[in-house]
């Protein structure tokens, strides 16, 4: 991927995540999953069924050889799904708030492994959905 379609990517997917942030602020749940599905679909041509059905263990390789993606767009991948993740789980949709989480979280360790040096910020975000998903498992467990 050309160092401008990098940044075209990054811009527009951090545009989406500022979206985000303000229809998580303003309650409008509803309207955050639509525009992360919109964006899964435009940015990554993944729909959430897509998502779903693939499993854990093989997301990252589907997300590589069926869709095309590379490492940047899994960054940006790993980002959208977590945000999605949160706001469902505030939702209290546990099982749905699990399942996107621990992709994300797939992702962020694929990423880890690939790159050749330690990142505190991927490492940050993988506690914290970590620490999240321990927290659903409790909940879902009770």
């Amino acid at each position: 991927m050309k160092n401008k379609e990098v940044l075209k990517l990054i811009d527009e997917v951090s545009d989406v995540l500022s979206v985000l942030v303000e229809l998580r602020r303003s309650g409008r749940f509803r309207e955050a999953i639509e525009k992360i599905d919109e964006a899964l679909q435009r940015y990554f041509k993944c729909d959430k069924d897509f998502m779903y059905s693939v499993s854990e263990d093989f997301l990252v390789d589907a997300l590589k050889r069926e869709k095309g993606l590379t490492s940047e767009h899994l960054v940006s991948l790993a980002e959208i799904l977590s945000e999605k993740g949160d706001i469902l789980l505030e939702q209290n949709n546990l099982k749905e708030s699990r399942k996107v989480l621990r992709n994300s979280l797939k992702i962020y360790y694929f990423l880890n492994e690939e790159q050749d040096f330690f990142s505190f910020k991927n490492m940050n975000k993988m506690v914290l959905i970590n620490e999240k998903l321990v927290k659903i498992n409790v909940k879902i467990e009770s």
